[in-house]
C-alpha cells in the first residue's frame, strides 16, 4: 500500500524541527548592545566554536565597529560554518591550560550574563 498523506507520527518530527529552527533564527536575531568588561554567554542553541563552554562566563575585552571576517583556510569554503562569520567581539577567556587568552568571536551568537 502506497500513502501519498503522511501519518501525524510522520508529520510530527518535521514540525518539531520547523519550530526549532524558528526558535534559533529569532534567538540569532535578538540583538543586544555589548561593551568591555562585561560578562556574556553563548545563547542556547548558538555555539559554534569548541571554547567556551555554554553557560562559561566570558568577559568583553573589545566590540568591533567593523566587523573581521575569518581568513583562515576553513572559513574560504561557502560549506564552512564559519564562511563570511561576521566577528564582531573580541572575549578574553580563561583556555583549558588555565591561561588568558582573546578570541574573536560572532557576538549575534552571545547574550549578556544578567547579574
Amino acid at each position: 500500500m502506497v500513502r501519498l498523506v503522511p501519518t501525524d507520527a510522520e508529520r510530527e518530527p518535521t514540525t518539531e524541527h520547523k519550530r526549532r529552527l524558528t526558535e534559533l533564527v529569532h534567538a540569532m536575531d535578538a540583538k543586544h548592545t555589548f561593551s568591555k568588561g562585561q560578562f556574556v554567554r553563548w545563547k542556547a542553541g548558538l555555539r559554534n566554536r569548541g571554547m567556551p563552554a555554554y553557560n562559561e562566563p566570558v568577559v568583553v575585552r573589545k566590540v568591533l565597529v567593523t566587523p573581521v571576517l575569518d581568513m583562515c583556510e576553513t572559513a574560504r569554503c561557502s560549506g564552512s560554518p564559519y564562511f563570511e562569520e561576521p566577528l564582531t567581539l573580541v572575549l578574553g577567556i580563561i583556555d583549558p591550560d588555565g591561561d588568558f587568552v582573546e578570541l574573536h568571536y560572532d557576538g549575534r551568537r552571545f547574550e549578556p550574563i544578567e547579574a
